[in-house]
């Protein structure tokens, strides 16, 4: 997963009893009164005891669509992806008009990679969305993942001519751009982005990553401390962090934050390259080779990764693979890499 990744958006079921059902009866009313006590506790992102007042309201009253839609994105916010997919698709057998679940589901379906069955979940809502700045920011965050760059900007411009400011759908455009190396236009969505939301920490996450890039260290690490405290145990930020003071050859205060990164998500490319950046540095050379491979192997378009990874294979005394990692970069166009190959290489 990117370090500078997608910002995901979830729609909330129902927050209010009007419609949903007549509380003549006591357990309906019952299970109305632990719904709302749910929803505060949803607002107020203490997710467990939201979890446990939604399972007060679903035992008074099993088909209780709202209730299992919101729990799902009680789960969802605990990362527990399989039983929020599975609390959305029971809102969905109750009530298969369900807008709201069928959205929150193709966010499922895109966090496990599932490009079918998202797409189908957002075909289904079309027309009740067709005019929603924020359906065509959730088609945008699928064709990043499964169609490419150009046709996530088109949906992700959709969003933002509907709604300028649509902030979720200017910094995942601005992710776009990130990924296209087109810093200038990165920066533009991040900033904008800042000035509707200046509490929005992915940005300010993002904006650091680009400085750190251009060398400005100091300004990255001003952006990136912003970040950390509005989320402070973010592992994407805290990992960043820590790449920041590699830069600034601060390594044991990087190397806390970046075992803390790794604590929290050991999955994460981005981590596992600056760990061994950090090897690198302290001419670990063997250890820093196996961090290296790790990030590649989680994901080969983790940034810089044939850059570092093809140094890496060269203090091994292993050219050869050095050479070729190289090489798989310069096709990418990672101007580092084509560098080190003109180098060693040719």
């Amino acid at each position: 997963m990117p370090a500078y990744r997608l910002v995901f958006l979830f729609f909330s079921c129902g927050f209010s009893l009007f419609g949903l059902f007549s509380c003549s009866d006591q357990k309906e009313s019952e299970a109305a009164q632990f719904f709302l006590k749910g929803n505060l506790q949803l607002q107020a992102k203490d997710y467990p005891n939201a979890v446990r007042y939604y399972d007060e309201a679903i035992e008074k009253k099993i088909d209780f669509a709202d209730a299992y839609c919101n729990r799902g994105i009680a789960y969802l916010k605990q990362n527990n992806l399989n039983a929020a997919n599975a609390d959305f698709t029971k809102a969905i057998e109750i009530d298969p008009k369900f807008s709201e679940a069928y959205y929150n589901r193709s966010g499922i379906w895109l966090e496990k990679n599932n490009a079918l069955e998202a797409k189908a979940d957002l075909e289904r809502i079309r027309e009740v969305y067709q005019d929603s700045s924020d359906y065509y920011l959730k088609w945008g965050d699928v064709r990043f993942k499964f169609s490419g760059y150009d046709a996530a900007i088109a949906e992700y411009d959709r969003a933002i001519l509907l709604n300028p400011k649509n902030v979720q759908a200017l910094v995942n455009r601005g992710v776009v751009y990130f990924e296209q190396r087109n810093f200038a236009a990165a920066t533009t969505n991040f900033e904008t982005a800042l000035k509707i939301n200046p509490l929005q920490a992915f940005a300010l996450n993002n904006l650091g990553l680009i400085q750190a890039r251009q060398n400005n260290l100091e300004k990255a690490t001003q952006l990136l401390d912003k970040a950390l405290g509005i989320d402070p145990v973010n592992a994407f930020y805290l990992n960043n962090k820590g790449y920041v003071l590699l830069l600034k050859n601060q390594l044991d205060s990087s190397k806390v934050l970046i075992d803390k990164a790794l604590e929290k998500q050991p999955q994460n490319s981005y981590a596992h390259r600056n760990l061994g950046l950090y090897f690198l540095r302290i001419q670990q050379n063997v250890a820093a080779l196996a961090a290296l491979q790790k990030a590649y192997d989680l994901d080969a378009n983790t940034d810089q990764i044939h850059y570092w990874l093809g140094q890496a294979f060269l203090k091994n005394n292993k050219k050869t693979n050095a050479c070729s990692i190289w090489r798989l970069g310069q096709q990418l166009k990672d101007e580092e890499a084509t560098t080190m190959l003109k180098k060693y290489c040719l």
